[in-house]
This record gives structure tokens, sequence and C-alpha cells, in this order.
């Protein structure tokens, strides 16, 4: 599978705009119902880009995998994915556990094992430094399933992506009547339609591109309209007596911003390859991209209401890109390189499914 082009663009966006929420949330004095009221700043919409993107982009490398060899392995899936996930996030949590020992940071005893073990999603509040990574949980939990999911079948996979895509709404509208203490909206039950909704792009993705690509530009802007235009219709909406609508289907993390997230993601891969797309595929915004990882993961040490002097501006946003850049070469880049390597070796493959020309990507799973 060639390299998808624009994905990296799009995860730079996301990831500034999870940087742009906290550092608007603690470094400057405004009201917070004003700002949230723009994707750009709305942190939630950010991580939902990147789920989007997560979704469609590892289900697309399995669709791959499948066509190369005629089945998935899910012993590579799963190596591929402890080596592209792991050794960053860890490394994190190695130098969180040596700036507790030294009495810069706490974090509770609950807290270490919410992150140990990828259950952050259960309880984010305990502390805020590790509170981020509820994302991660989902998308890790989320993986441990999808691939043993994906070797029932094409109908199974479809069908268990439609099913997350249309529960996800419900389980909200429970939850609002309901309420479980430890089930929010950043919930595992509450946000994983987001995955799915790039999941289901993924596995019908000619058939997509087939209908977008007859409007793909009114398709495209009428989906940024709607996305900045969301917020104020649901203001409106619940002075109406209508919010209830809103309730199941959510604002810019819900129903409706997936699947406009989603209609953005194709436009950007396979669509006209105009300013847009020259803006996403350019060097600065690739290279963001590359680092979004390590900068989801280290902002938070930087951007926080300690009086520290490396949480001010500018030299949080400095440190936020020094750390991330030495994340990246010293810890993720070596273990990429592994994943690659592991990623190339062969496989026996069946009579039925001849290998393709091309080999299966090497784009960075997320």
């Amino acid at each position: 599978m060639k390299h998808l082009p624009s994905l990296n663009g799009l995860r730079a966006i996301s990831v500034t705009i999870v940087i742009l929420y906290h550092f608007i949330r603690f470094s400057i004095d405004v009201n917070p119902d004003i700002y949230l009221h723009f994707p750009i700043f709305d942190g939630q919409f950010g991580v939902n880009v990147f789920f989007v993107i997560s979704g469609f982009l590892i289900t697309s490398l399995l669709l791959k995998e499948e066509e190369d060899f005629g089945r998935i392995s899910l012993k590579g899936f799963y190596t591929r994915r402890t080596l592209r996930i792991f050794p960053a996030y860890f490394f994190m949590l190695l130098v969180y556990w040596v700036l507790q020992l030294l009495g810069f940071l706490h974090i509770p005893h609950q807290s270490w094992l919410t992150s140990l073990t990828y259950t952050k999603y259960i309880n984010y509040r305990i502390d805020w430094y590790t509170a981020h990574t509820w994302s991660l949980s989902i998308e890790e939990n989320f993986y441990l399933l999808w691939p043993a999911i994906f070797l029932l079948g094409k109908k199974a996979r479809e069908n268990a992506a439609m099913f997350l895509i249309f529960i996800v709404p419900i389980i909200r509208t429970y939850l609002n009547a309901n309420p479980v203490d430890w089930i929010n909206d950043l919930s595992f039950f509450t946000r994983i339609d987001s995955i799915a909704m790039g999941c289901f792009f993924a596995l019908n993705r000619q058939e997509i591109i087939d209908r977008l690509s007859l409007h793909w530009k009114k398709a495209f802007y009428l989906s940024l309209v709607i996305l900045f235009l969301l917020p104020w219709v649901a203001d409106w909406a619940k002075q109406s007596g209508w919010g209830f609508i809103f309730i199941a289907l959510g604002v810019l993390h819900g129903s409706i911003a997936n699947v406009l997230i989603a209609v953005v993601m194709m436009y950007s891969v396979f669509g006209p390859k105009g300013v847009w797309h020259k803006t996403l595929n350019s060097r600065v915004f690739n290279y963001v991209g590359v680092l979004s990882y390590s900068l989801y993961l280290w902002q938070q040490l930087y951007i926080s209401q300690r009086s520290w002097w490396i949480t001010h501006f500018p030299q949080n946003i400095i440190l936020i890109f020094l750390t991330a850049m030495f994340s990246y070469y010293i810890i993720e880049k070596p273990f990429l390189k592994l994943k690659s390597r592991f990623s190339s070796k062969k496989r026996t493959i069946t009579k039925d499914f001849p290998v393709a020309t091309s080999q299966l990507n090497a784009q960075p799973e997320k």
C-alpha cells in the first residue's frame, strides 16, 4: 500500500488543537464557553480527529495485509502495535517516576495503576500529568479486540463497526438519565464510536470515494462549515427544547462530528491536490505530524497550573517540542525501525491470495 498522503498533516492539526486547548485553559484568562465553541480550540475535538485517523489507517493496513497474505497475523499486529506505542509511553512514565522520587510531582498509586494497565479512562481525574492518557487507553483497549473481530470476516467487521457507531448515542442518552460515576465523556463506552467511524470508512473506502468524488469540494467545505456551526446550533437547540438530540449525537466530539471529520479526512487523502492538500503535505505540517505522538504525550507536563518556570510561555512551548524531538529520535525511531523490519518478514502465502506487487506500508500505526 502506497504511503497515504495528508495523514501526518491532519495529525499535526489535531495535536495543535489539543495543545492550544490546554494552553488557553491555563495561560489565558478567557471564558471557556467562548473558545470551546470553535473546533480549533476544543481539545476533545482534536482527540476525535486522532481517533478517526487511527481507525482508518490501522483498518486500511489490516485490509492490505489480508489482501497480500490471505489473512492477518495477530502476532504481527500486536508486535507492531507494541513497538509503536509502548516505548515512548513507558519512557514518559519512567521520567514521571523519577520526578516523583525527586519530589517534583506526585502521582497517586491508583493513577499509576490505571496508567500502567491502559485503563485511564475509568478514572482520569486523579492527577493532571497522566490524565491525557485516557485517549491512549481507549485506543489500546479497542485494538486489543479489533484484529480478532477482523478475522471473523468482512460481514462481522462491518457489523461490529456499525454496532459501535450506533450503540454509543444510545449509551450517551442512557447515561444522561442514569449517570454512572466511572463512565463520562472521556470513557471507552462514550468515545469508541469515533475510532469505529474511521474503521467503517476504511472498510467501505472505494464506495465512499466514488460517492464523494462527484462533489469533492462541496462535501469538504460543507463539512467544515457544519463543524464550525455545530456548537451554536447545539446552543439554539437547548434553548428551543431540542437539546436531547445533541445529548445522543454529541457536538464537536460526537457522532455528527465524527462523520464530518471522516469526510474531511477522505478529501484530504484522496481528493483534489489543491492548496489544502499541499498545505497538509508541506514540510512543516508533515514534521509536526511525525512528532505528534510525542507532542501529545509530553504537552501535559509543561502546560499546567503549577508555577514552575517550565510551565510559562514561551518556554513551555519550546520545551514541549524539544522533549518531543528527543522522544522521537532517541526512543521512538529505533523501535520504528525494528517494527519496519518485523513487518517486512516473509510470510506463508495461501495459493488463493497471491502477493500484490506493493508491500504493506510502513506508515506509522496510531
